[in-house]
């Protein structure tokens, strides 16, 4: 049977700390897209020393998301993502919320420079990518049962192209960062 990464609802503040951490964040994005690797491969991209990577690896298993995956020989260890991304809606407590905001402040900062980058490179991109790249800014108006909604329809037009979910790339495919932010202007 194949593996299915899952998109959990996170509630215990200890996972949510855990996302806190850039480095994890970017480790977890390198396994989701690449399957899995061992911790010197994610150090590799994400510019961490390997045992640095080991630390932060076991942290996400900790918290469920990476596990071992099987290797060829059984003498690397080898990690794969469990999640294919994760959700923390409010839940009022003190603690989870704070924990809620430094896991959104970690990927914030990711998404920017996931951005930063592409428009540091944009010129060494083919015309059709910088055509196909988007950048959208709207305001809408709508409640919080409409947002959730509109969140909800976003995840579902997205799976289809997680990494996951197709065997093959198609010729000329490329990894893409997609971020999408939904916030109440004050």
């Amino acid at each position: 049977m194949p593996f299915t990464p899952e998109h959990p609802q996170l509630t215990a503040p200890a996972a949510l700390r855990a996302l806190g951490h850039p480095t994890r964040l970017r480790i977890l994005g390198r396994l989701q897209l690449h399957c899995d690797a061992t911790a010197t491969e994610c150090a590799a991209d994400v510019g961490e020393s390997p045992s640095s990577c080991s630390y932060h690896l076991r942290t996400l298993a900790r918290h469920g998301f990476v596990e071992e995956a099987p290797s060829d020989d059984g003498r690397e260890r080898r990690w794969r993502a469990r999640v294919v991304g994760v959700d923390f809606p409010a839940t009022g407590d003190p603690e989870f919320e704070a924990a809620s905001r430094l896991a959104r402040a970690a990927l914030l900062q990711l998404d920017d420079d996931e951005v930063r980058s592409y428009l540091q490179h944009e010129q060494s991109f083919s015309r059709a990518w910088r055509d196909a790249a988007t950048f959208t800014k709207s305001t809408i108006v709508a409640t919080p049962s409409e947002l959730e909604q509109i969140a909800e329809r976003i995840r579902e037009v997205l799976e289809p192209y997680y990494r996951h979910n197709r065997e093959q790339l198609p010729r000329g495919a490329r990894y893409l960062h997609v971020g999408v932010r939904a916030v109440p202007r004050p």
